[in-house]
């Protein structure tokens, strides 16, 4: 079955060369160590006796964020080395800056196609696989077998379209390509392990730890002195009702300049916030705030805002925990038509932020069920139910008290799964014969 893997990718590449090529290029970043993509990593050092060493793949910042706390304990252990992979610029960036001198070794992952696959492997030379969330990689896996090497995916998620795909007659064939005996599970959620189970998983090589990204979040960066601080930096007084928009998406910014606009025709003194999912968007959006005639702030131009802009644009990344503290209630991108799965409510949920999201959530079905069932998160059925949803949250404060209430208790009941991982990690490690 490999053979018919190795087979089709390169064909399945060709044909889908141009639509990545025009992702890469917008995108940008993706030159950077372009050679490790094609096998081109550096040969590692010898293992040391004694020493375990593992290869870490985690696709963005996403994924590299919510298992920080497993990262800094396992990078602690002398007896443990770590070679990180990521796939996207703005994770591999995020790894450097944060780990890079701690790590034997990081950089892209490599294409998952023979030639490739099988140079990394030979210089890596890990004792344990990991991966983050949802990834599948035949050759990746093929590899690790024929070395005898664990794998394990930690934090385990099939998205509603890859669980479809798998439980298709048609990818039958592939299943012992992507489920390797040599593979164990740690799912996300009770609905993730009832997936992998689903699909004739072995039950005693799935565990339950929770959402790693509840553990994601940095407590420490939220105060009410911060609080204080961004809101003036930002050009918002105490008296100012603000309205975020998170992650937004091409579309969404149009939804959250009318809202603000009329409200404050109803003299209501409601600022906007806009950190939006691509930092690169900045020129379209503020075209978009120009042709509002919304007065506005533009992040990257200057820290410090005016007092008299209505909208601040945050085209930066890497500061949404900090920049959301100033917000009063908030708007969740890539949730609304044409967009789909929407964004990670996490964040927003941990700083008690009363949250609204469109009718898109797939990405994160079982966390937003959970939330809502909470009462911690407001969904519109459409644009026009989630534009009222939003206007429902500026004008009851009453509510918005109530909602932040039950983010609270609902971030007190998830529970420590990073601990939870961490156990399990060290357990497969100290039964590895490198141990």
């Amino acid at each position: 079955m490999i053979w018919l893997y190795r087979i089709l990718l390169p064909l399945l590449g060709i044909l889908a060369l141009p639509y990545y090529a025009y992702r890469m290029i917008r995108r940008g970043g993706y030159t950077n160590k372009f050679t490790y993509r094609v096998g081109g990593w550096p040969t590692l050092p010898i293992k040391k006796k004694g020493t375990t060493r593992l290869w870490i793949q985690a696709v963005s910042v996403g994924e590299l964020s919510s298992i920080a706390k497993i990262l800094d304990s396992l990078l602690s252990d002398p007896a443990i080395e770590i070679v990180l992979s990521g796939t996207t610029s703005t994770g591999l960036k995020m790894a450097a800056q944060k780990y890079g001198s701690r790590l034997l070794a990081h950089g892209p992952f490599p294409l998952d196609w023979l030639p490739f696959s099988r140079k990394v492997w030979k210089k890596v030379n890990p004792d344990l696989v990991i991966l983050v969330d949802s990834e599948l990689w035949p050759e990746h896996f093929h590899q690790a077998k024929k070395r005898n090497v664990p794998i394990i995916i930690i934090n385990a998620r099939l998205s509603d379209r890859t669980f479809a795909r798998l439980s298709s007659p048609f990818l039958q064939w592939a299943h012992p390509l992507i489920f390797p005996p040599n593979l164990s599970v740690i799912a996300s959620s009770e609905r993730q392990y009832s997936r992998w189970i689903s699909l004739n998983f072995p039950a005693l090589r799935v565990q339950i730890s929770g959402n790693l990204k509840i553990d994601a979040v940095d407590l420490s960066l939220i105060s009410p002195q911060t609080r204080t601080n961004i809101r003036k930096e930002l050009g918002f007084s105490e008296e100012n009702l603000v309205v975020a928009g998170i992650s937004t998406w091409p579309g969404e910014e149009k939804l959250l300049i009318d809202l603000v606009q009329a409200l404050r025709l109803e003299k209501i003194s409601i600022k906007l916030l806009i950190i939006p999912r691509h930092a690169e968007r900045r020129n379209e959006i503020k075209k978009i705030l120009e042709i509002s005639g919304m007065p506005h702030h533009v992040r990257t131009n200057a820290k410090q805002a005016p007092d008299d802009s209505i909208a601040y644009l945050a085209d930066t990344t890497g500061e949404v925990m900090t920049l959301l503290q100033a917000a009063d209630f908030a708007f969740m991108g890539k949730s609304l038509d044409p967009h789909h799965g929407g964004q990670n409510p996490i964040e927003p949920v941990a700083l008690r932020l009363p949250l609204v999201m469109g009718p898109n959530h797939q990405n994160f079905r079982e966390t937003c069920s959970d939330l809502l069932g909470h009462q911690a998160l407001l969904s519109g059925e459409s644009s026009t139910e989630t534009y009222s949803l939003l206007l429902k949250l500026a004008c009851q404060p009453d509510l918005r008290l109530s909602m932040q209430s039950n983010c609270e208790e609902w971030m007190q009941k998830q529970g420590t799964p990073s601990e939870f991982t961490l156990s399990y990690l060290k357990k497969v490690i100290c039964s590895l014969p490198h141990a």
